[in-house]
């Protein structure tokens, strides 16, 4: 979890952490040793940059791609003389600041090597020295030994792959404890544990448990990220983990602790305690820290009377009484909640306000218009609040396109998990922040899809009681699969104008509150159970196993016993949706890039990255990895004139390409005309221009015979550089 707009903070952040939590730290490790990790074997990588076998007479790079970013170790198969240097690394440039790149000295003859240490990254890179002839590599993946056990899909694909992205994004994150990013840095921090334990119980098998359980155990380490443990010791955290788990004697082990540092070590006030990073000096701490505390006394107080410590309850409901009585008085100002620490109305603030019950539903639209539509100070660690109050509000469409806009980078991307800036817009040195995780554990989109929109959450502890309570806002179908420790619970909910149907299956040992939300609606005729009309207005008895539950505002409900049911409203529903469709599947092949040759108008360069250089010449561009790629280094900006070119070696058929400027957003081009050629010399008319965009820049065009293509750089931008970290070129299949 980066803190500080400088890498070298982090650094000391990871220390700090070292030095005052030896004990907290030897515990984790202590527990950890009973995890198990999974071997997967050793497998096939997606393309390799060089056809095998493969030798050379200087020193050559192999460039190899794994189809999702996971932990690895790089295997090799060659014939070499004896005493040559091997080295292997991920193409994940920001591994290199916990793990040095790997080397291994070769015999002489045949013989396989395999590197010792477990990297992360999408992609891997072999040095391999002249003489040595390479005959086959592999990579073998291992990770923490859980299965992807829940699922989540619905009509509108973006959804879908922030989803899957978010779920591979946490599986990265968790090996021997939490981690907030295994590649810069692998502190357990409690903002980035309460994420990915969250997510854990929507995502992963039982197996997952032991990890969320041993950071719930953690001894807490006051003077680490305070904030951070407000944010884990009530609702999010600890009463989180008990709903899912029913484990009362982890919550009895750490009722003593949670009280003392709630009663007498947290210490209000410090304006610089951290709750997000956000935009700076704009959160409102004062307020944020108020509605954690709320909760975390209402949390302390179930905690109490679950474990048998009923007499801490007048102490507890004596601060709750003393922060809700007076939180108006000091904080509100009419149109939204704001302390004297702040100069503007902050999201962070308003949002945790509605989620704490602090703010009453009376001042919900008022925040709404002035704040929550308005600001975005939060990051993607603390949006997940945002999302929530939107949805307590009914403003789940709202949430939804707020979740969409914020990562709209994210979502088109080649990568496979999810970064930890929106936008990669903390930059340093040239606008770019090179120590900013690309898979980083504090983003929620699985948490909130499958736990919020799609509705399915534990009312009491074990899942002995859980609610299906749809926010579905403008989608049309959703299916999630949720892994209690009851047995799977499956939803399947799908609308149209005239039905809304809610298909469950639920496990045995549970009872479900089913909802049909009103809000679906502009009128709502009936209910049916199986066929069974029991609501028309009023409730009608006659369906064995289920129950009247009530009816609110919100939903009108039921109570059923394990079982398949489909529940279906019968009315009239409005079916407009404020949010743009996915685009449709590509219907093209890319051209395969093995033995083409890159050029740009500047010499290859290298770029200083962690203090040592890297390589960003042309062939990086072409190599096939996304996380590798070209930068004009000899100008810190772009102007008119840059030109990169490939030549394809023969004529082919093309009429598309794509810029994969991922790794490094805003080194997009600003304009852009694309020329081809069939002998490198003559260059017609540009067959394409435009403007590029943040991170994939899809260039399209009337199909094209050529052997040479180039893009030349037409605007000018005086703040960044221009690179390509993948370009591809795309032939359209036939209908």
């Amino acid at each position: 979890m980066m803190k500080r707009t400088a890498l070298g903070l982090c650094v000391l952040a990871m220390l700090a952490w070292s030095a005052q939590t030896t004990s907290a730290s030897e515990g984790v490790s202590a527990n950890a040793s009973t995890n198990v990790i999974k071997d997967y074997g050793l497998r096939k990588y997606d393309h390799l940059s060089k056809d095998l076998p493969h030798s050379e007479t200087n020193t050559w790079r192999l460039v190899c791609t794994i189809p999702y970013n996971c932990h690895f170790q790089l295997w090799i198969q060659l014939e070499s003389p004896e005493g040559k240097v091997i080295q292997f690394n991920s193409s994940n440039p920001l591994v290199t600041y916990l793990t040095p790149t790997e080397s291994a000295t070769t015999r002489e003859g045949d013989q396989t090597i395999e590197a010792q240490k477990w990297i992360s990254g999408e992609g891997a890179i072999y040095t391999i020295p002249a003489g040595v002839t390479v005959k086959a590599v592999q990579y073998r993946e291992t990770g923490y030994d859980t299965a992807f056990a829940g699922s989540f899909q619905c009509n509108d694909n973006d959804y879908n792959i922030l989803w899957k992205k978010g779920a591979r994004t946490v599986y990265l994150c968790m090996r021997d404890h939490f981690y907030d990013c295994p590649d810069r840095e692998r502190v357990g921090f409690w903002g980035d544990g309460t994420p990915e334990l969250n997510q854990c119980f929507y995502i992963f098998d039982a197996a997952s448990h032991q990890l969320c359980k041993e950071l719930v155990l953690r001894k807490l380490e006051p003077k680490f990220y305070p904030g951070q443990h407000l944010e884990f010791l009530g609702e999010y955290g600890l009463w989180f983990y008990y709903l899912q788990t029913g484990d009362l004697e982890s919550i009895r082990a750490v009722y003593d602790q949670t009280k003392t540092f709630l009663f007498d070590t947290y210490q209000s006030g410090n304006r610089k305690t951290w709750f997000d990073w956000g935009s700076k000096d704009k959160t409102d701490t004062a307020v944020v820290e108020t509605c954690f505390m709320y909760m975390d006394l209402q949390a302390l107080r179930k905690m109490a009377v679950a474990t048998g410590h009923t007499a801490d309850t007048a102490a507890i409901d004596h601060r709750l009484a003393a922060i809700k009585d007076t939180f108006d008085s000091k904080y509100w100002n009419g149109n939204f909640y704001m302390s004297t620490d702040v100069t503007t109305p902050d999201d962070h603030a308003n949002a945790m306000a509605i989620n704490a019950g602090l703010a009453d539903s009376s001042k919900w639209n008022s925040i709404y218009t002035n704040v929550l539509a308005q600001v975005t100070h939060s990051s993607n660690f603390f949006d997940r609040w945002i999302f929530e109050a939107l949805c307590t509000m009914g403003r789940q469409d709202s949430a939804m396109l707020r979740m969409y806009e914020r990562y709209e980078t994210m979502i088109p991307c080649s990568f496979t998990t999810l970064w930890e800036v929106y936008n990669r817009w903390w930059l340093t040195e040239n606008r770019f922040e090179v120590g900013s995780s690309l898979n980083h554990g504090w983003n929620y989109p699985p948490l909130v899809l499958s736990q919020t929109i799609a509705g399915v959450s534990p009312e009491a502890p074990g899942w002995t009681r859980y609610h299906v309570l749809p926010k579905e806002a403008f989608l049309t179908a959703i299916k999630v699969v949720v892994p209690s420790i009851k047995g799977n619970i499956t939803v399947d909910m799908r609308k149209t104008a005239s039905e809304y149907a809610l298909n469950l299956t639920s496990p045995p040992n549970t009872t479900a509150v089913v909802g049909i939300p009103k809000g679906a609606f502009s009128k709502l005729n009936s209910i049916k159970v199986n066929e069974t009309t029991v609501w028309d207005g009023t409730y009608h008895d006659g369906v064995p196993g289920v129950t009247w539950n009530g009816e609110d505002a919100g939903y009108v409900k039921f109570n059923v016993a394990p079982g398949t049911w489909k529940v279906t409203g019968l009315g009239s529903l409005p079916m407009t949706s404020p949010k743009p469709p996915p685009p449709p599947p590509p219907n093209d092949t890319a051209l395969e890039k093995n033995g083409w040759v890159a050029s740009a108008s500047v010499p290859d360069g290298v770029w200083m990255f962690n203090g040592a250089p890297l390589d960003v010449s042309a062939a990086n561009a072409i190599d096939g990895d996304h996380w590798t790629g070209w930068r004009d280094m000899t100008a810190t900006n772009q102007y008119p004139g840059q030109w990169f070119q490939v030549d394809i070696r023969t004529p082919q058929t093309f009429d598309k390409i794509v810029l994969d400027n991922t790794w490094a957003l805003w080194d997009s081009p600003d304009k852009y005309a694309v020329t081809v050629s069939n002998d490198g010399t003559n260059w017609g008319d540009p067959i394409a221009t435009g403007s590029g965009h943040l991170g994939m820049t899809t260039i399209t065009f009337p199909p094209q015979t050529a052997r040479y293509l180039r893009v030349t750089q037409t605007g000018a931008n005086a703040l960044y550089r221009w690179s390509i970290f993948e370009l591809d070129v795309y032939r359209r299949l036939t209908q």
